[in-house]
């Protein structure tokens, strides 16, 4: 019996020393946290139009786009807007005026992940000016946070060009006797640089006349003055493009537009008919 203690007590007095030798770990559940800070957008390379010049009288559509990333996500991206300016003649931060400064709302789209495209079009009148423009896009975040990039070199191209009221009616007149009164045509500068004028046109004809046709040289103009005679303070219209210093200045607000003065002769033998002609309205450099 004391043979069979000592074997139990040693035996027990191992497993003791064994699971004293063992290390004993108590674990607790530790919560964390971390605040994600705002990263503010970037707004990536700007591409625009190629060069491009307005229609006569009319207005184009220009662009600007940039893909804009923010590390929060595209839908932390609130707003992106442009302006498009002519830094020649004024600054980023100058007024609207259609002919050096433009300012628009982007259109978002395409978002994915951290990125989302701004597409940003411009309506330009044709009277914009002919010049190496810049285009800045602006992102806004949700947390008012801006970046902006640009692009410096959109190119407006020159337009020259102008309008002219279609008809010249001279009325009914009798054989041998010139216009009393103007007949008036108003010509408005189309394009976006200053105009001169050269005219030309061609005799008034009747298919059915036996007689005799009207003499383009018989068409008489002045560029400057009303109410002039016909016979002393005119110049007779030619076949030839003719320059004339008509100097009309480009378009800044108001329309720029001036009159033109005109007259015929009618020659003394010439049957009782209804003559027609051309009158060509060209726009040149101002010089």
């Amino acid at each position: 019996m004391v043979k069979h203690n000592l074997i139990y007590g040693i035996f027990y007095g191992a497993v003791l020393l064994v699971l004293l030798a063992m290390p004993f770990a108590f674990g607790e559940d530790v919560s964390t946290s971390v605040a994600i800070g705002n990263s503010p957008p970037v707004v990536g390379t700007v591409t625009s139009s190629d060069d491009f010049a307005p229609p006569t009288c009319g207005n184009v559509t220009a662009w600007c786009n940039a893909t804009i990333t923010d590390a929060n996500g595209y839908n932390d991206i609130k707003i992106a807007n442009a302006t498009l300016w002519d830094p020649a003649s004024t600054t980023i931060d100058g007024s609207d005026d259609n002919s050096t400064h433009y300012v628009t709302r982007c259109f978002l789209n395409g978002g994915s992940g951290s990125a989302i495209n701004a597409n940003c079009s411009f309506a330009i009148v044709y009277h914009a000016n002919p010049a190496e423009w810049t285009c800045r896009i602006y992102a806004n975040d949700t947390s008012s946070n801006v970046h902006n990039n640009s692009k410096t070199d959109v190119t407006i191209i020159t337009l020259r060009a102008l309008d002219a009221n279609n008809t010249i009616s001279f009325g009914t007149l009798s054989p041998g006797t010139s216009s009393t009164a103007d007949a008036n045509n108003t010509i408005l500068n189309c394009g976006n640089v200053p105009t001169d004028l050269n005219l030309s046109g061609t005799d008034l004809t009747n298919a059915t006349a036996s007689v005799t046709n009207i003499s383009v040289g018989n068409v008489k103009y002045n560029i400057t003055t009303p109410d002039q005679q016909y016979t002393t303070s005119m110049t007779s219209l030619s076949a030839t493009s003719t320059y004339t210093n008509f100097t009309l200045t480009k378009r800044t607000s108001g329309l720029s537009l001036n009159n033109t003065y005109w007259k015929i002769g009618i020659p003394a033998s010439i049957e009782n008919l209804v003559f027609t002609g051309t009158i060509t309205f060209t726009a040149v450099p101002d010089t």
